[in-house]
């Protein structure tokens, strides 16, 4: 807050949100944890109208939204021994086909040396829960390794603290299931359960405008979001209330240009700069002897042109 005496000041009692993004190649969590950051590589000093902040920071590429239903279909084709591919996450009875180069058409899946990439794949969703769940969760490795806290890949993370804005993929996913008003975690749980057991048939029914893609993927994408919030992220039934899906923020969408524009936000000074003073009183007198000089040269000048072109004129007649 800007005080009557002209200075920035912290409003008292002020929370810091974290943020939670889920774009479509890569994820971020940003929060200001209750314990000193022990990674140095994850931690972020900023300074904003003249408080300090230490923020918790770390963004994993490749497991955005987009590329990580890729690298889950790439999984299910390695695992297949055919053409064929079972996608537990599609809806039962859908049916899809693309060639292998159009799935390992990204640097976040790797085509087997042994795979044409004219080859035609079929895919065909059979909406088993249980198996989608296992399937996303086989794109993570959970397991810390070192004695400290973690997310998930061994990258180190403190314990979510505090209240967090869940944006961009995080919110479409769940808003599209009607299940970003605060609900509770069992509620969001079965709600993606059943959308996960439903037909091809019952999919379009529920969703008469959604497009197919919308169709195709809405019980992958909210699997996703949700393994990757709980289990990716370490939040839980006591924390979960704490996420709040937004698009928007005091009326204006929410993304990384926000961070964009705090970065520059950053730059603004916490203190009135300082009153500008007047030149010394030599410096004055020099500069205007320079201009008065420069202003009779040019004078100079310009006459002694005009004389010769009028001594030229004269000669000619």
């Amino acid at each position: 807050q800007f005080s009557f005496a002209e200075q920035w000041e912290h409003p008292q009692d002020t929370e810091v949100l974290g943020a939670l993004d889920l774009g479509g190649a890569s994820t971020q969590i940003t929060f200001q944890p209750g314990v000193p950051v022990q990674d140095r590589n994850t931690s972020v000093f900023f300074r904003l109208y003249g408080t300090n902040y230490s923020l918790y920071s770390h963004s994993y590429l490749c497991y955005g939204q987009s590329q990580a239903l890729k690298m889950l279909l790439a999984a299910l084709h390695q695992a297949s021994s055919s053409a064929q591919i079972s996608h537990p996450c599609y809806p039962r009875g859908y049916r899809e086909s693309l060639t292998v180069a159009e799935l390992y058409d990204s640097p976040c899946v790797r085509a087997p040396s042994s795979a044409s990439p004219g080859l035609v794949l079929t895919v065909t969703g059979t909406g088993e829960p249980g198996a989608c769940g296992t399937a996303i969760q086989s794109l993570f490795n959970f397991s810390c390794g070192a004695e400290r806290p973690c997310g998930f890949n061994g990258v180190y993370q403190p314990p979510v603290r505090g209240q967090f804005f869940a944006f961009s993929g995080f919110y479409h996913s769940l808003h599209f299931l009607n299940l970003t008003g605060g609900q509770s975690l069992s509620l969001v749980n079965d709600t993606i359960r059943q959308i996960c057991s439903s037909s091809w048939e019952q999919v379009q029914e529920l969703f008469p405008t959604a497009s197919r893609t919308q169709l195709r993927d809405a019980c992958t994408a909210s699997s996703y979001t949700l393994t990757l919030l709980l289990q990716g992220y370490k939040f839980n039934t006591t924390t979960w209330p704490n996420i709040h899906f937004t698009q928007q923020v005091a009326g204006t969408d929410v993304g990384w240009t926000l961070g964009y524009m705090l970065n520059l936000t950053n730059m603004i000074p916490s203190e009135p700069p300082a009153a500008v003073t007047e030149l010394p009183r030599s410096s004055w007198i020099a500069a205007s002897v320079l201009l008065a000089i420069m202003l009779i040269l040019t004078f100079c000048l310009l006459t002694a042109t005009r004389c010769q072109r009028n001594s030229s004129g004269y000669e000619q007649l």
